[in-house]
């Protein structure tokens, strides 16, 4: 029955009761299982023949809109009411009964209260809101009103089909408007209203916005957000020559245009575009080779506001700063076909930041460009300014290989700069293996780098192993005057005195004496086999002769390029530990002698009974040296005494003669009975050895 008829059959059964009326109602509106696509749970009355049937409660639903209208598609903002009638077995209304609603396939639309249930009222209706998920959601989809009543569930359901939302485009505006004409590289902002069903819709897939000059290449047109129904965009001019554009934007067949006028370019820019190194920075002045740079060129493009490169300009340019003789050159230059120009910026000897400024006319109007900071800083490596250490110098590689410990170099230029990055450093080892099948040493990085020396043959016998790390730097010198390069007063060329590069005579700044804390003149690389800090060959100290035809014990009395360098001794440590007891003479420690007596039997000061004892003794390897870093000491197998903390408990990294020195303090019982403690040393590598002590 259409929405008429059912007004004119409400309007001849006023006589009807409200129950019959709303039964009525769903029934003439296709709800019930009269109606296609609709199915009802129980019926009252007889079956075939007349044989009694057992009666069920039953649920009409219906899908209305706001005027109560059937409705079978839904889109866009749109809702509809889904109303479900319940009936008892009996026929008459089922007040306060739980109605659930439910969706053959998820997420095409949503209920509201999101639950998607509600309870009955007098007249047994129960009512829900359903709408589309979103405005692409499309499908077809059943909804069906379940409710127990009395005990026994009844069910209904009707289809319906969600169909995407059909968008449309309202009149475009800016805001704020432009006032006059958009100049080159102005933006102006977009408003693009969308609605669905004359709502504002959520969204805008699909939505495309173009114009003129962005399909000329000369203006942008940038979407932002989307909110309340409009879209943003930026549009910007980008030396548009047309006067007047116009933009486009559609969405399916809705098409809407606005139109905006705009300036072409006519003054350019000068812009930066990049330098010849790597990085941002040069070192000092003298410090160059190796892969190390002195100059940079810094390169700049004139353009018009299109971008296009602009020919034949002159250009001037000028440093932010002339910091310790810092130069630019040439000063003047001019523009290339595609608008390219460049300068050389030179460093000088003071560490700096700089930029290079590039101005430039055309068409009455001067225009300026900055380049990105220049740092001018590191110099060459200096050796007061070069460290050395090991993660761990002592390693059990006595007896084991592949015992392992890192070596780590760092180094800095005489303002403590940290060295460019790629220095080389190489390393020498008077045993075992350092560095990778690569090389034997490393590329510095943030002024660093480290190598590992690893525990194999050859093995020197007393287990000391001196490590070399050298690398090409400068020697120490004093900077009386402060301008941070070795000078010299006594130069008599006919072009300034430049350091590393021409020979100072006489007159040169001094080298720093031994009371400064600093080496002096250098000679030529040795590995110091004894660690003495003097090169003997007869004690197998080896030299290694660099650019020279002969080793150089001594310094040639000229400041310049040396090989910087540093050493130390690695341990590789015994497994097998060796324990001497200490002595106390009243006034020091010393090693036990025969004469102490029995150094197992532990017995009170001056030879006093039942008195704590502090149980001092000295770790070795066999070499005399410390055993392995990690070394594990503890107290063991206590009868009839207690003890204090083992200190240390561990052997440190350390590579000193002699060992180490460990305590630990024993105490009887209350009845000074006769006790025992051991001594449990376990390496790395598992190693266990323990002395026991008999307490009297």
């Amino acid at each position: 029955m259409h929405h008429s008829a059912k007004q004119d059959a409400l309007a001849s059964i006023g006589r009807w009761t409200a129950i019959g009326l709303a039964a009525a109602i769903l029934t003439a509106c296709g709800g019930g299982g009269g109606n296609p696509g609709t199915t009802g749970s129980g019926s009252g009355g007889t079956g075939s023949g007349g044989t009694p049937v057992t009666a069920d409660p039953k649920v009409n639903i219906a899908l209305t809109d706001a005027s109560g209208a059937n409705v079978t598609l839904l889109s866009g903002a749109q809702s509809a009411t889904v109303k479900a009638s319940v009936l008892t077995a009996a026929g008459k209304p089922a007040a306060g009964v739980i109605v659930q609603f439910t969706t053959s396939t998820s997420n095409l639309v949503s209920f509201t209260p999101d639950t998607g249930s509600a309870l009955t009222d007098a007249n047994g209706i129960a009512t829900v809101t359903v709408r589309p998920a979103g405005v692409t959601s499309a499908g077809a989809l059943s909804v069906t009103a379940t409710a127990v009543v009395e005990g026994k569930t009844a069910s209904a359901s009707t289809n319906f089909t969600v169909g995407a939302a059909s968008l449309t485009v309202g009149s475009l505006s800016f805001s704020p408007a432009p006032t006059g004409r958009l100049p080159a590289f102005g933006t102006a902002a977009l408003a693009i209203p969308v609605t669905t069903g004359g709502q504002p819709a959520s969204a805008a897939p699909g939505l495309v916005l173009t114009s003129q000059c962005v399909a000329d290449g000369t203006a942008t047109l940038v979407p932002g957000s989307f909110a309340n129904g409009v879209q943003t965009a930026t549009y910007t001019n980008k030396g548009c020559l047309r006067g007047r554009d116009i933009i486009t934007v559609s969405i399916g067949s809705s098409i809407q245009t606005i139109g905006i006028d705009v300036d072409p370019a006519n003054i350019g820019a000068i812009q930066f575009t990049g330098s010849s190194v790597t990085g941002s920075s040069i070192v000092l002045k003298g410090s160059g080779g190796q892969g190390r740079q002195e100059a940079a060129q810094i390169s700049f493009k004139v353009v018009d506001q299109q971008g296009t490169g602009l020919a034949g300009v002159d250009v001037s340019f000028s440093a932010t700063t002339n910091t310790g003789g810092l130069t630019v050159s040439p000063t003047r230059a001019t523009t290339d076909a595609a608008g390219n120009v460049s300068t050389t910026v030179s460093s000088g000897t003071i560490p700096t930041p700089v930029r290079v400024n590039a101005e430039a006319s055309r068409n009455g109007v001067r225009l300026t460009g900055l380049s990105d900071t220049l740092t001018i800083s590191t110099g060459l490596p200096i050796q007061k300014a070069m460290s050395m250490s090991a993660a761990k110098y002592n390693i059990e590689g006595l007896e084991y290989d592949n015992e392992a410990t890192g070596i780590t170099v760092l180094m800095a230029d005489q303002y403590g700069n940290p060295v460019s990055d790629n220095t080389a450093i190489n390393f020498v080892t008077e045993g075992g293996a350092i560095g990778t099948s690569a090389q034997g040493g490393c590329l510095t990085k943030d002024g660093g780098c480290s190598a590992s020396l690893r525990s194999q043959a050859f093995r020197p016998l007393d287990g000391r192993v001196t490590v070399l790390a050298y690398a090409q730097g400068i020697e120490n010198f004093v900077d009386v005057n402060g301008d941070g390069q070795y000078s010299c007063s006594g130069y008599t060329g006919t072009t300034p005195y430049r350091p590393l590069v021409d020979v100072c005579p006489s007159g040169g700044e001094p080298f720093p004496t031994a009371s400064m804390g600093q080496s002096g003149d250098m000679g030529d690389p040795f590995l110091d086999v004894d660690a003495d800090g003097v090169y003997d060959g007869t004690k197998g100290d080896l030299p290694f002769p660099y650019n020279s035809t002969s080793y150089k014990k001594d310094g040639d009395g000229k400041w310049g390029l040396n090989y910087i360098r540093r050493s130390f001794e690695i341990v590789f440590s015994g497994s097998h530990p060796r324990l001497i007891r200490q002595f106390w003479t009243g006034s020091a420690w010393r090693d036990w002698t025969t004469a102490d007596g029995d150094p197992l039997e532990l017995k009170g000061i001056s030879g006093s009974t039942c008195t704590d004892v502090e149980l001092r003794f000295r770790l070795t390897d066999v070499n005399n040296n410390p055993m392995p870093a990690d070394t594990a000491v503890a107290t063991a197998d206590l009868t009839n005494v207690t003890v204090s903390s083992m200190s240390p408990s561990t052997v440190p990294s350390t590579n000193a003669v002699g060992g180490t020195i460990h305590a630990v303090n024993v105490k009887p019982n209350a009845s000074c009975a006769a006790g025992n403690v051991g001594v449990r040393i376990s390496t790395p590598r598992g190693i266990i050895t323990t002395y026991s002590f008999k307490y009297n």
